[in-house]
């Protein structure tokens, strides 16, 4: 008696996919696609809280609570916000630095040869 022997299906299956699309790397965002994450990041959180807040608001029951749950929100709202603009302003002066370095290399340079001269 001769066995035969047959891949298993999942095997197949895995060999049916290109294996190049799992081997690319995803492209390096710019910095401006980045700051566009952290915004639009930030909105959708903000509305996402505000809706919270509004709706614990008007379910409190009283002026006190509903005070507490806005001031809470705004002193987190205000931390997000100062967080994410820090993040924005760390890519920018990072952006601006690797595409001025290649002329400040070169403005010492001549500065430096102007000065010796």
């Amino acid at each position: 008696m001769t066995e035969t022997t047959t891949a298993p299906k999942a095997k197949k299956t895995a060999k049916a996919k290109p294996a190049a699309k799992k081997a690319k790397a995803a492209p390096k965002k710019t910095p401006v696609e980045v700051a566009q994450g952290i915004i639009t990041e930030l909105a959708r959180t903000n509305f996402e809280e505000t809706v919270e807040v509004a709706k614990a608001v008007l379910k409190s029951g009283n002026i006190r609570t509903a005070v507490e749950l806005q001031n809470e929100f705004v002193r987190a709202s205000f931390k997000r916000n100062l967080e994410a603009a820090r993040e924005i302003n760390e890519l920018a002066v990072t952006a601006v630095r690797e595409a001025v370095s290649p002329y400040t290399e070169k403005f010492t340079d001549a500065f430096e040869k102007l000065r010796a001269a």
